[in-house]
């Protein structure tokens, strides 16, 4: 976050690595511009009703992924050789792209309003945490 959009009193307490994302005083600060698209939010502290890490996927990937598998095992069961090994390429593949599109994503929502989300790839667990606790306490202080 650029010092000429902070608020009048606000300071930043903690920026992520790639300063995708601020934690000030007063608010959560999202700026992200990738492949095209451009994202911007702001939250102040006193509307965040939750912080949650979660992963996202595409789980149809591992329902057809197992499917195929059943079909493919079926076949090799009726001595369909050829069609078994197909079946269960593709559900290998399929389930490979499951688990290419898990994503950690960290979720900040406001009571009623925008929601931020930003990816946690290359961020240790422990410093997503403390990023929550970091948030907690702002928003704590903020009632002081």
């Amino acid at each position: 976050m650029n010092s000429k959009l902070l608020l009048e009193g606000e300071e930043i307490i903690s920026q992520s690595n790639d300063k995708q994302v601020t934690l000030t005083t007063y608010r959560v600060y999202y700026d992200s511009s990738q492949f095209g698209k451009a994202h911007t939010a702001s939250i102040m502290l006193e509307k965040i009703s939750s912080v949650e890490i979660h992963y996202s996927s595409w789980i149809l990937f591992l329902i057809l992924g197992g499917l195929f598998a059943i079909a493919g095992l079926a076949c090799g069961a009726n001595n369909q050789g050829p069609a078994m090994m197909l079946g269960l390429a593709i559900a290998a593949v399929l389930i490979l792209f499951y688990f290419l599109t898990r994503k950690h994503v960290v979720t900040i929502a406001s009571d009623g309003g925008a929601k931020i989300n930003f990816r946690t790839k290359g961020i240790k667990r422990e410093a997503i945490i403390d990023f929550m606790n970091q948030v907690d306490k702002a928003k704590n202080n903020r009632y002081k």
